[in-house]
């Protein structure tokens, strides 16, 4: 089997399976019991996956092409021994495939659980990465110091972990020493949890239809994100899709509430993202939910850190009649332009004070634009 996979999605599975099919009916002839068993299997892979149809786990373990290439055809035709082994581990996982043409999408590891909560891992196809509590390319806090606890290596249809001696995994709730994460899929390494993501893995609930508006939006928005200084507020109450783009993403992003008690918030919470240049995310956040709240952006030199800090200063504020504290919705585009005409200078430069400049949507759907040193009033 090839480390980093040809065949990603089902479109690229049977156009694979086309060509191994007329391969194998042109060397029938030369050996017929060898190729039309072989013919056999790739007949049942093609009446099983037909019409978009998903093959369910029965038929899907009746193939054993890998081994049989492997043993008879490795040396003779090792191009059609890589065919036939890369046909058959992927139609043993042929749910992971996406719809569509192939992408070159990353895998991402996201902590879950405990210290460095929402942190990533991005991985590239056959990369082999490590994670622990030392000397790893992902070092988990929380858990004593010791070593690296696994590898992890994405193929661009499975994560595959192995654990490193003495430590032991769970995965899935199975312990063991190895195993396989598809797409939300989860693990267990010391006292830390994990997700593991695919890039861009789910489509949208309908055809997506950018507006005039969402591309001026864009246009605006994509120079900062090239920089790297583009942040977003995305407000998970207003989208279980927003939330969903932010977690097959490979951008850093983690909720503005604290500890156990704000994950307890998570579906309904504020999340600061840093957009990255080599991701879709931008516009994905951009044209699907423009015109619908899904909250505002920030431009800022600030580390992630320091601007989540920031931000995190102005979840509530006091009512000084009532004598309580009150949720601030400051990420909400249409709480933000209800207010900026009335923010007093003073007011936009503590809102402002680790940002270069606060972007959010008017009611005319163009971006409006909060700075330092700057009053909206005329």
């Amino acid at each position: 089997m090839l480390e980093v996979m040809r065949i990603r999605s089902r479109d690229a599975f049977t156009k694979v399976l086309a060509e191994a099919r007329a391969h194998t009916a042109y060397l029938l002839p030369s050996a017929p019991a060898l190729f039309g068993l072989i013919a056999a299997q790739l007949e049942h892979m093609a009446r099983t996956t037909a019409d978009g149809r998903v093959p369910d786990e029965a038929e899907r373990a009746r193939t054993n092409l890998g081994p049989l290439a492997a043993r008879n055809l490795e040396q003779s035709d090792p191009q059609l021994a890589d065919r036939l082994e890369e046909l058959d581990y992927t139609f043993h996982r042929y749910p992971q495939l996406c719809d569509g043409p192939s992408q070159h999408r990353r895998g991402i590891l996201q902590v879950w659980t405990g210290p460095g909560s929402f942190r990533k891992l991005v991985l590239g196809p056959g990369e082999p990465r490590t994670v622990g509590t030392a000397d790893a390319d992902l070092v988990v806090h929380g858990d004593p110091p010791h070593s690296r606890q696994f590898q992890i290596v994405w193929d661009g249809v499975s994560a595959h972990v192995l654990a490193c001696e003495p430590h032991r995994l769970t995965i899935a709730g199975e312990p063991g020493w190895c195993g396989e994460l598809a797409n939300r899929g989860w693990m267990t390494a010391g006292a830390t949890t994990f997700l593991f993501f695919v890039e861009d893995w789910t489509p949208p609930p309908a055809p997506v239809q950018p507006s005039p508006a969402s591309h001026a939006a864009l246009a605006e928005l994509r120079p900062l994100a090239d920089t790297g200084a583009l942040y977003a507020v995305i407000d998970a109450a207003r989208s279980a899709r927003a939330r969903e783009l932010l977690a097959e993403s490979v951008d850093p992003h983690a909720s503005l509430y604290d500890g156990e008690q704000g994950r307890a918030f998570d579906e309904v919470a504020p999340y600061l993202v840093q957009l990255r240049a080599d991701s879709q995310l931008l516009e994905r956040l951009v044209h699907e939910g423009w015109g619908d709240a899904w909250g505002i952006w920030l431009a800022s030199g600030s580390d992630f850190d320091a601007v989540r800090r920031h931000l995190r200063r102005f979840l509530f504020v006091d009512e000084r009649e009532q004598q309580r504290r009150l949720l601030f919705r400051f990420y909400d585009p249409r709480v933000l332009r209800s207010l900026a005409d009335i923010f007093t200078r003073e007011q936009i430069d503590d809102l402002t004070g680790a940002l270069d400049v606060l972007l959010f949507e008017r009611e005319d759907h163009t971006l409006g634009a909060l700075r330092r040193g700057h009053t909206t009033k005329p």
